[in-house]
């Protein structure tokens, strides 16, 4: 089955615009075009998709899938250097996922000292 630019941007939750750069970037291999030179994109396609939307959502640059790629396209024996590029992204966002957790537990602090402010406010009222 092939899949338009609105049902692909739908189902991914990124925006057409978005979607038609990471194309003209060729960061989606295997997306063809139809006679009316309208992007399609099949399962292959959208597997190539789900993995850029992580990497990106990571923090990931373009020009470091662009070079993921490349790795990719050049066959298994880049298989080490792929494997490094993604374990320095692994190493990466799990340092912002350690500066998340210390935001949340600061955010939380100030929401239980807020709660707890506006429970004594109420309770001196009653």
């Amino acid at each position: 089955m092939l899949y338009s630019i609105k049902q692909v941007s739908e189902q991914f939750g990124i925006s057409p615009h978005t979607l038609r750069f990471y194309t003209d970037q060729e960061l989606i291999p295997g997306v063809i075009r139809d006679d009316n030179n309208r992007r399609l994109f099949d399962e292959d396609a959208l597997r190539w998709l789900r993995t850029i939307v992580a990497f990106r959502s990571s923090g990931m640059s373009v020009k470091m899938i662009q070079s993921y790629l490349e790795l990719y396209n050049q066959g298994d024996e880049t298989i080490p250097e792929r494997y490094n590029l993604l374990v320095e992204q692994q190493r990466l966002t799990e340092q912002k996922l350690n500066d998340l957790t210390e935001q949340f537990e600061v955010i939380n602090e100030k929401v239980k000292s807020y709660y707890d402010s506006i429970k004594k406010i109420q309770s001196s009222d009653s």
